[in-house]
């Protein structure tokens, strides 16, 4: 049981990692743009998973970067495509060439739709990955192939 408290704590405290980098937010800068609220070394122990962070505590800072709170928590998946969450890193694919054409204008209106942290990141669903694909005239596993050989993906676990 503790190995899973541990891992869910890494898990969250990297997704949190994630949220403040897309937002090119230093932990300092953190500190001063919260007037010295959020500190710091502590939102870099939550980030580490040195540091227990109560429900509470998460959703005021996940106010404060303007994310809502479901972002750092994944559904289970039920389709082909056996992952824990998808997100796509809107930076690099709207720089990309004519290979995601087809997909532009979907990824577009999700992200106007949903506010998905900022416009840099967009979290999809199941449902946009069977869109996706179909709008790329492939598979979901095929396109989550790609979408790894572009490198347009980000995985929790990374360290942005």
């Amino acid at each position: 049981m503790e190995e899973i408290k541990k891992q869910a704590a890494q898990e969250l405290g990297a997704r949190l990692r994630i949220i403040r980098k897309s937002q090119k937010m230093s932990l300092q800068e953190v500190e001063k743009r919260s007037n010295g609220h959020w500190k710091a070394v502590v939102i870099g122990s939550y980030e580490r998973a040195d540091r227990a962070l109560s429900v509470g505590k998460l959703a005021e800072l996940l106010h404060f970067y303007q994310v809502p709170i479901s972002s750092c928590f994944s559904m289970p998946s039920t389709g082909k495509v056996e992952i824990r969450q998808l997100i796509l890193d809107l930076y690099k694919f709207r720089n990309m060439g004519e290979e995601v054409a087809p997909a532009r204008r979907y990824i577009s209106a999700i992200t106007t739709k949903r506010e998905d942290w900022n416009g840099q990141m967009l979290s999809l669903r199941k449902s946009d990955l069977e869109t996706l694909a179909i709008l790329f005239e492939t598979s979901e596993v095929a396109l989550f192939e790609q979408f790894e050989k572009w490198g347009v993906l980000i995985h929790p676990q990374q360290q942005a």
